[in-house]
């Protein structure tokens, strides 16, 4: 096991194609050991939700063995029946209160939507959704505050009138048993999957304790850690640009550009919330102009206004254009534009990229492409390395984070003029390609499952074992100590419901 030895992160250069673990170190603080199981489900869910698709699978063969050993009558107990109930009414009131929440987040975006387009859901969507989970969440928690407390106290009744009950007689039918039985397990489900997704989006949002980037020789006046391409709450980001920018201080980086897509919002609050604070950290206005149309992502850089692809047109809105008169405009205005994690596929009218070829781009005048994008920079980067590298053009990186994890890439710069710095004069810099672009590994992939299983949500099985195989010892003991405790409250409170006489579990009306 890993825990013989300290955790191995690997740090890659993908320009110079070298392993340069030996110059920077990965650190992680003591609050994180602390934390450490909640900090591991949160980075390894992170947010493709795609694990939903094996608790689809396992939930209804679970669910079904359980009522068939009820029906035989393995399961019988009057205590388990009062806390089915309890449960049941937890779930029941979960559903309600997060199917109003969804209805009212879904008919915002719509509505925005069908007034300004992609324009108004790249900008506008992500703060709701927060605001709405965690308001969910609070209601859920004060309802079973309130089951507790009526446990205790049972005269304790918020009801001003007792809802009238069915009797038995309206479903002595089998079609009317059927029907009342299959939409107990569909709210049950969706109820289920409901505080699931809720949970994963608490975990991704919230700001745990990151890694710190420690080159082993500290570095010299004139070198700098850049990252080129992040996200915030003002587009489809989990942190705010205020805490986006505490991330990137606790991990050891100089400065980076804040890169939501259409639009610049993020990175104006990002830079005004340094400046109020005197934070050492420089924040750099970008753009990730997003064309879902043509499934395209170009950053500009440089530039301090907002420009939408033609999909994205509004009246009164940021002005439109497609990517070659992007190219063009920014270029025009002395900015700096790249393309992100790029689709090279063989193009229909030949070359590689879709939509458009990479000769086609280059001849627009874009400066540089992506070789490294979210600590991946194998397989088509490769290729996209190769074709920056014949062309002069600039090989950048981005970490393309959208929830709080561990830095995964970043570029390490040497500046001729350490006291300019400005866009200008890092790409000027950048195109001769002497650059570090560094890609993070936190952990060996010694197991590794078919790409199939990993599409049903298997990835989060994959991830967990290959993070056990690589922890050091205080994260071992972080989990032992976390599963103590929940195994300790997990006996403590059945001996309790041991001792609890029936009755008293059950909610009266």
């Amino acid at each position: 096991m890993g825990v013989l030895d300290r955790r191995v992160v690997t740090f890659y250069d993908a320009l110079a194609l070298n392993d340069v673990s030996s110059e920077y170190i990965s650190e992680l603080p003591p609050l994180r050991y602390l934390m450490e199981p909640f900090v591991a489900f949160s980075f390894i869910l992170e947010w493709e939700f795609t694990w939903l698709l094996s608790f689809l699978i396992f939930y209804p063969i679970v669910r079904v063995i359980y009522s068939y050993l009820k029906k035989k009558g393995k399961i019988h107990s009057i205590k388990l029946s009062h806390l089915c109930e309890i449960t049941s009414n937890i779930l029941e009131f979960s559903f309600k209160v997060f199917s109003i929440i969804i209805i009212i987040i879904f008919g915002y975006v719509a509505i925005g939507f069908f007034i300004q387009g992609f324009f108004f859901v790249n900008r506008y969507f992500m703060i709701p959704v927060q605001v709405g989970i965690h308001v969910g969440y609070i209601l859920i928690a004060i309802k079973i505050i309130y089951i507790l407390l009526r446990l205790i106290y049972p005269k304790i009744n918020l009801r001003k009138k007792e809802r009238p009950r069915k009797t038995q007689r309206q479903y002595s039918s089998k079609s009317r048993k059927f029907f009342k039985s299959s939409r107990k397990e569909i709210i049950y489900i969706v109820a289920f999957i409901y505080l699931l997704l809720g949970g994963n989006i608490i975990l991704i949002s919230f700001k745990f304790p990151n890694h710190h980037i420690k080159p082993v020789n500290p570095l010299a006046e004139d070198e700098f850690l850049f990252d080129f391409h992040v996200h915030t709450t003002m587009s489809d980001g989990w942190l705010t640009p205020e805490n986006r920018v505490l991330w990137y201080i606790e991990h050891g980086i100089s400065g980076a550009v804040f890169s939501d897509h259409d639009n610049i919002r993020g990175a104006l609050i990002a830079r005004e919330f340094v400046e109020k604070n005197n934070l050492e950290f420089i924040v750099f206005i970008g753009e990730e102009w997003t064309d879902h149309e043509n499934d395209i992502h170009i950053n500009y850089f440089g530039l301090e206004e907002e420009i939408v692809p033609l999909e994205s047109y509004t009246l009164d809105g940021p002005i439109a254009m497609n990517a070659s008169d992007l190219i063009a405009y920014v270029k025009a205005h002395g900015g700096y534009i790249t393309v992100n994690h790029y689709n090279i596929d063989p193009n229909p009218d030949g070359g590689y990229g879709v939509p458009y070829n990479l000769t086609q781009l280059y001849n627009w005048g874009i400066d540089g492409f992506e070789i490294v994008n979210g600590g991946a920079f194998q397989g088509k980067y490769q290729q996209i390395r190769q074709f920056c590298l014949a062309n002069n053009l600039i090989c950048i990186g981005g970490s393309d984070i959208h929830i709080n994890e561990d830095l995964n890439t970043f570029i390490k710069i040497k500046l001729t003029d350490p006291t300019n710095l400005t866009i200008a004069n890092i790409f000027e810099t950048m195109k001769t390609n002497t650059h570090q672009v560094i890609a993070i590994e936190f952990y060996p992939q010694l197991i590794k499952f078919p790409d199939e299983l990993n599409d049903l949500g298997f990835y989060i099985a994959e991830g967990l074992i290959n993070y056990f195989l690589n922890i050091d010892l205080f994260q071992a003991l972080s989990w032992i100590g976390w599963s103590i405790l929940f195994y300790m409250i997990i006996f403590l409170g059945y001996r309790k419901i041991k001792r609890i006489p029936p009755q008293k579990l059950k909610l009266k009306a």
